[in-house]
């Protein structure tokens, strides 16, 4: 028994530290609430409460051969134009359907495995790796079938939350090819440059693909391992539990026996589920930087693709500040019990942010919206304290357009795009997007990021 205990105690240790959106209409066999925004898109889904200040609401999405992906959001009162109730009967109907689906753990894993995977050729190796095919993207991968599965899965619904906050606009656009590696070296061996390539990921607009390298071969193969040690341990302990009652029955004594036997049962269900936690700790920054660079791809194919391909009367493309801002709200998008989660605010950037508005170090607006492709590069040490300033105050603008102010989606903010690839006045152009000055603006920016909180929420001040 103490072997694999052991063993899966190390690995606990070791790695602790540290669908796609409708394009088609929602299948019709469910009835939903519907939630429609005086500015952004119509959602369908379930009301959860009705606040004195707004709703709570669980958006759903369903498509044909897709996962049915769900996120819960707050909308404020004076954001909504019209709430389409279900009847009681129906509510409770679609309450059922919810429960149906099961998005426990394990209700979970099923899923993944009715995934539909091939099997490719991977660098001139036959067979050596798994592809996985949607509307919006390719994925193809050497890693463990686990992490392909739910690197498929979970892309399939952030590219259905990219959707919904930034719906398709433009109908020529290819499924972006993503590459995952599970070695960092074999990544660094596969693009160009080789060594010199220390990013874990990066996109090529041109080639419209992205190359991601990890580093979970190994961890993932220690977890096959410990799960089979784990399931040989509690075979082993079911049948001396077996073995104990045949030989004491209902003696007294059985009791005192059989607690040694559910004790190491319990410890040993307990150490794999820190395990399978470590494994999802040690996954979770692959899936951010897939969630980040695939907003990028997702933005430059389906939305605001550069002038001159293919479509000479579009806006362009989306000015880098707030791409980079939205890329970086969607790669923190997590998954809880079953469901992704955007529209909380990241600890970390939120914390630097209002480090910075207290040391009066919060970046002007002017600059922010200036920012173009330089500021976001880090050639040498001096850069960076440069870049991570850009970075989380375009996380902080691009999560108030997209959280408070909704105008993502909108016209307005086509309109917007379009004037900034004219190279007109990006403040004045921006002022008619959020219909304010921009000193009017920028205060109530930093008021609200004084006020956020880490779960999206917002402390209540005298006279709210």
């Amino acid at each position: 028994m103490s072997r694999p205990l052991r063993a899966l105690a190390a690995l606990a240790i070791l790695a602790a530290p540290g669908a796609a959106a409708p394009t088609t209409p929602l299948t019709p066999d469910w009835s939903f609430d519907v939630l429609t925004l005086k500015k952004g898109p119509v959602h369908k889904g379930l009301l959860l409460e009705e606040l004195p200040t707004g709703v709570r609401f669980k958006v759903i999405g369903r498509a044909p051969g897709k996962p049915t992906v769900v996120w819960t959001i707050v909308f404020r009162k004076d954001e909504i134009a019209r709430l389409d109730k279900l009847s009681d009967d129906d509510r409770a109907a679609l309450k059922a359907k919810l429960e149906e689906i099961d998005l426990t753990p394990e209700a979970e894993a099923r899923r993944l495995g009715k995934l539909d995977l091939k099997e490719v050729d991977w660098h001139g190796m036959k067979g050596a790796g798994l592809r996985y095919e949607s509307d919006y993207f390719s994925l193809v991968s050497d890693a463990p079938e686990e992490v392909v599965r739910r690197a498929a899965y979970r892309l399939e619904n952030v590219y259905a939350a990219y959707a919904r906050y930034l719906p398709p606009r433009f109908a020529g656009g290819a499924p972006t090819v993503i590459h995952v590696h599970q070695s960092f070296a074999d990544y660094q061996r596969a693009v160009s440059g080789g060594g010199a390539v220390r990013n874990p990921a990066f996109y090529n607009p041109a080639a419209n693909r992205i190359v991601c390298g990890t580093d979970l071969q190994k961890l993932g193969d220690d977890l096959a391992r410990f799960r089979l040690e784990a399931k040989q341990a509690l075979e082993e302990l079911d049948k001396q539990e077996a073995e104990l009652i045949r030989l004491y029955g209902k003696k007294p004594e059985l009791a005192r026996h059989l607690q040694p036997v559910k004790d190491r049962k319990t410890r040993i269900k307990q150490v794999a589920a820190a395990n399978e936690e470590a494994f999802e700790r040690a996954t979770r920054q692959m899936f951010q930087t897939l969630y980040h660079e695939a907003f990028h791809a997702y933005a430059g194919q389906f939305v605001y693709p550069p002038a001159g391909r293919g479509r000479t009367d579009g806006p362009g493309e989306l000015p880098r500040w707030l791409n980079e801002g939205m890329a970086q709200v969607f790669e923190t998008a997590v998954f809880e019990a079953g469901e992704l989660r955007i529209g909380h605010a990241d600890r970390t950037r939120l914390e630097k942010a209002q480090d910075a508005l207290g040391k009066k170090e919060f970046p002007p607006l002017t600059d922010i919206l200036a920012a173009g492709p330089k500021v976001f590069v880090v050639n040498h040490a001096g850069d960076r304290s440069e870049a991570d300033r850009a970075y989380v105050a375009t996380w902080a603008v691009a999560s108030y357009l997209m959280f408070d102010r909704r105008v993502l989606g909108s016209d307005g903010l086509d309109e917007f795009v379009k004037s900034a690839n004219a190279g007109r006045d990006p403040v004045k152009d921006f002022e008619k997007l959020v219909g304010q000055p921009l000193p009017e603006f920028e205060k109530s920016l930093h008021s609200w990021l004084r006020r956020l909180r880490a779960n999206g929420s917002l402390f209540e001040t005298a006279g709210k």
